[in-house]
């Protein structure tokens, strides 16, 4: 491998699988340390969180980077008061939207992301979780629309 192969576009991140992410954000629960999002994650926490991550982690070394970039930077625009709003008012089912946000987000490694982006993103993604389809109605035989009119 190059050196091109192994580093990455520190402008653009690559995206990663939701389950690998989904999988980091549930060490951090499982470790009880799931308020990361409320309080910010400290160099304990990610110190932690990365030793587990890679013991359990089967997939390639880029994306396992890739990975804990992301969540560290979700855990990082949670800390904007609108996401923390957001996170207080709908509970912790807004994580699942969240990690399917960030897993696939633009994001920029010295800015992070966009906290009004990832809200605008965040609110459409749960739109689209809670709407319900609506029920075809029935087909009603022509004859009948005939006698109807």
């Amino acid at each position: 491998m190059t050196a091109t192969e192994t580093s990455f576009d520190t402008t653009d991140l690559p995206m990663v699988r939701r389950a690998a992410l989904a999988l980091a954000m549930h060490l951090l629960i499982e470790d009880e340390r799931g308020l990361v999002l409320l309080r910010g994650a400290t160099s304990a926490d990610r110190a932690n969180l990365e030793a587990k991550f890679w013991d359990c982690f089967d997939g390639d070394t880029r994306e396992g980077v890739a990975t804990l970039v992301r969540l560290w930077s979700l855990i990082d625009v949670f800390q904007a008061r609108r996401l923390q709003d957001l996170l207080m008012a709908r509970g912790f089912r807004v994580v699942q939207s969240a990690i399917k946000v960030a897993a696939s987000s633009r994001l920029n490694l010295q800015w992070g992301f966009n906290p009004q982006r990832f809200v605008t993103a965040l609110t459409r993604e749960e739109a689209e979780v809670v709407v319900l389809p609506r029920a075809i109605p029935a087909m009603v035989p022509a004859r009948e629309v005939a006698i109807a009119a």
